[in-house]
């Protein structure tokens, strides 16, 4: 028997341990914009990413601020990076089954959307806006506390890198004298106060990497890490 999407709804809040109040809201969190595009209709998750880009930022920079009171803003500033960057919410995504109750468009379901990094951070950042919505900002704290907690004790014994994918790529580069990596922005789409920035990340002539994002640092750093993840596997293959 087929589920329905009324049953996933209901199956996923159960892996939250969150009820909603107003469905409608976790339904849009997790509806992407090509289902909506499809579907003729205008609700989709990607202003409820801009709020819920908004309300992780300022409860992970609390958490790291009362976990690390001793470290310096600038190392603060890192761990946060580190904490909100795509790579780390992808993986809270992932963790938490975000991909396989995201609505998406049929082209976008052909392309591999659900196994997509960016759009699984994003749907997360959704996630977080709705419950915000749904409840307050003391529900959201309650939500993620649990999913940094592992986090910030695996930073607090040195068990995970925090440098940014930038800094990282650079280092990377330079340690096998392969240049730089320059960032061109490619496009930018969207309204003029609602802007999506288009990033490719390029050495040389060879493209490494490329993303988009609200800002272009954020689009930056998901290229970066784009073009990262794309070195470490050529040299896992090659070794």
């Amino acid at each position: 028997m087929t589920t329905t999407f009324s049953e996933k709804l209901s199956e996923f809040q159960d892996l939250l341990s969150y009820r909603f109040r107003e469905p409608r809201l976790l339904q849009q969190a997790l509806t992407h914009k090509s289902f909506a595009y499809e579907s003729e209709s205008t609700v989709h998750n990607e202003s409820m990413e801009l709020l819920g880009d908004s309300v992780l930022g300022f409860l992970v920079t609390d958490f790291v601020y009362h976990f690390f009171p001793a470290l310096t803003e600038g190392r603060k500033s890192k761990i946060k990076a580190y904490l909100v960057s795509s790579r780390t919410l992808s993986a809270i995504a992932l963790d938490i089954g975000i991909p396989r109750y995201l609505r998406l468009g049929k082209g976008e379901e052909k392309t591999g959307g659900r196994s997509k990094k960016a759009l699984a951070a994003n749907a997360f950042e959704a996630v977080v806006a709705a419950i915000y919505l749904d409840a307050s900002i003391e529900q959201a704290r309650g939500f993620l506390s649990p999913l940094y907690k592992p986090l910030l004790i695996d930073i607090q014994e040195g068990r995970a890198a925090v440098e940014d994918p930038k800094t990282a790529l650079q280092e990377y580069l330079q340690a096998r004298n392969l240049g730089s990596a320059q960032y061109s922005v490619t496009a930018e789409t969207g309204p003029e106060h609602r802007k999506t920035f288009h990033i490719v990340v390029r050495v040389g002539q060879r493209m490494l990497g490329e993303a988009s994002g609200k800002t272009k640092k954020r689009a930056e750093l998901q290229a970066a890490e784009a073009a990262l993840a794309e070195l470490t596997e050529e040299a896992r293959t090659a070794s």
